[in-house]
This record gives structure tokens, sequence and C-alpha cells, in this order.
């Protein structure tokens, strides 16, 4: 039996405990990472198409959004497989590609409404 296979037979059983079939839990960054190199995505697009079509258990459509939760999100590319290169360099120019600045100007109003620090 594959490392992948009892991965996914943990994550049905998180399911059946937790009482709601539909909740999405994936599977570690590491295992996913692992067994998708095999399939030498050559993007991302490549990837989510992937598990729209087969739908795999515990493999997020998001992984960034899954796995940055987790403080496990390293690059597309790391995730990919297509290099084990971790470094910020990699991080910021994936970051380049965002193409609307996220505003927190807002945030920082409400924040300061909650603490009191500003009426």
């Amino acid at each position: 039996m594959s490392i992948v296979h009892e991965m996914q037979v943990a994550v049905q059983e998180q399911k059946r405990q937790r009482g709601n079939p539909k909740l999405g839990v994936s599977l570690p960054y590491s295992v996913v990472r692992e067994a998708i190199k095999p399939h030498q995505f050559k993007n991302f697009k490549q990837y989510q198409d992937w598990v729209r079509e087969n739908n795999p258990e515990g493999f997020p459509l998001h992984p960034k959004m899954t796995y940055s939760r987790k403080n496990e999100w390293i690059s597309k590319a790391h995730f990919l497989g297509k290099t084990e290169d971790m470094t910020p360099e990699i991080v910021a120019q994936e970051d380049k590609t965002i193409e609307t600045p996220i505003a927190f100007g807002g945030l920082r109003r409400i924040i300061s409404q909650i603490l009191g620090l500003r009426k």
C-alpha cells in the first residue's frame, strides 16, 4: 500500500469522525508534492485542471491558500516539483505576478476601531 493511499484513508477517517463528508481535509504538503511530481505539470493551471478532472482525495484545488494557512507553502515551482530550492528569491518572483496590490488601509482602520485607538 502506498503512502498516498494510506494518507487518503486517514483523510477519509478524519472526515468520518467530523461527521461532514464534504469537509475538505488536505494531505500534508510534502505528500501531495511527492505524489504530483511524476505528472510533471508544466504550470499551475495544469495541476488545477487535473484536480478538477480526477478529484483526488486530499489534494487541494488551491494549494497556496491551503498550505499558507498551515505555514507550509514555499512556492508554485517548489510545489510542482520543478525546483528543490526554497530561497526567498523564488517567492519574491512569484509575488511579482500579483496583478492587484492588496490595500491594507481599510484593515488598519478596522483594527484601530476594534482596539479603541481611533474613533
